[in-house]
């Protein structure tokens, strides 16, 4: 008994200090569960033949696209973008997980397609398509022929 009349002021502080680093942790979790305001993002799709155009993350869409390599639509519903129909041979695009992140790509390389989630006012970037295909004998390829060689 004496030790707590001692240090009584101690432990108060310690029960304090641990009382706010716990409810600065619980409002850190619960403002990063809500996601990261929606009005700032936009989904800018670009196509094979230089085509790109942008869209609201907020606000639902669906977007057609048909180039000389072929079809696709992308959905943007709820936050998240998808593509959800394309006619290339496998269509792994179509499976790929919804996106709602900035940075996030969805990519359909035999359309030379891609998605992607920026923030508004930022640049969008560049696929560097040497970094995702390569010829037959290992070194890089054209980017003339992506949708051939990447498989």
């Amino acid at each position: 008994m004496q030790f707590i009349r001692t240090h009584l002021a101690t432990i108060i502080a310690g029960i304090a200090i641990v009382a706010i680093l716990a409810g600065s942790f619980l409002a850190v979790g619960y403002l990063d569960t809500q996601g990261a305001p929606r009005g700032g993002l936009v989904v800018i799709v670009h196509d094979g033949e230089g085509g790109k155009r942008t869209a609201s993350l907020d606000t639902d869409n669906t977007l057609e696209f048909q180039t000389s390599l072929g079809r696709n639509v992308v959905t943007i519903a709820n936050g998240t973008v998808r593509m959800t129909e394309a006619d290339c041979p496998h269509g792994n695009c179509t499976q790929q997980q919804p996106i709602s992140q900035p940075g996030q790509q969805i990519i359909c390389l035999p359309h030379k397609l891609w998605v992607e989630i920026v923030a508004q006012g930022s640049s969008s970037g560049e696929l560097d398509t040497t970094a995702v295909s390569y010829g037959d004998n290992g070194s890089a390829a054209s980017t003339d022929n992506v949708d051939l060689v990447a498989r």
